[in-house]
């Protein structure tokens, strides 16, 4: 089914992708509404049209990365061919994104340390999906025979270990220099696997 593009979605998209442009050049402080729409050229009426305020925008900006994330994980996902090569995937798509937060720049990353409580709320929105694919890998990994057999409940809760790995390691990257993994995704999803490997 083809999606329709309206005006509206148009002028969002323009005013998200040009305030992302300016946040991670200024930051949200100094970032201001008539920033925003001298970079995207429109009116600041328009701006305050669809946002009431920066903050926002911001928060549009972040949804909108989140968003990102979530369907080039899908995409790497659905062309691998077994459930560990499919958490090998998630695992390279996640580890590349984390280490992207870790080379922000300082401005940037004191955005989102300020912002914490914005940044959590989107990334709760996302999280689920993130958790129902990794549970499907999971659980698609014991149907197949490639894992061990383990019980609906426990597949719940691995797949949130996995999902909060990712959101324990989010944190320190924003307040220090973090390895890159994302070279290292196979060792690190045989690390984290390796108790539901079938031996």
């Amino acid at each position: 089914m083809e999606t329709l593009i309206t005006r509206d979605d148009v002028v969002l998209k323009e005013i998200i992708q040009g305030a992302r442009v300016l946040f991670e050049k200024f930051g949200l402080k100094k970032t201001t509404m008539e920033d925003i729409a001298k970079e995207v050229g429109k009116g600041k009426s328009t701006l305050y049209y669809y946002f009431p305020s920066k903050y926002e925008i911001f928060e549009a900006v972040i949804d909108q990365e989140m968003s990102e994330l979530f369907s080039i994980a899908q995409k790497a996902v659905d062309k691998a061919p077994n459930a560990k090569e499919k958490l090998k995937a998630y695992t390279k798509v996640r580890l590349t994104k984390l280490n992207k937060l870790g080379n922000l720049s300082q401005v940037v990353k004191n955005d989102l340390l300020d912002n914490m409580c914005v940044v959590m709320n989107v990334k709760k929105r996302h999280e689920m999906e993130q958790m129902k694919m990794i549970k499907k890998i999971i659980a698609d990994g014991v149907r197949q025979g490639e894992f061990k057999k383990i019980a609906d409940g426990d597949i719940d809760i691995l797949a949130f270990l996995f999902a909060a790995t990712f959101r324990g390691m989010a944190m320190p990257l924003c307040s220090q220099t973090f390895p890159d993994l994302s070279q290292k995704s196979d060792e690190v999803v045989s690390m984290m696997i390796e108790g539901i490997a079938k031996q």
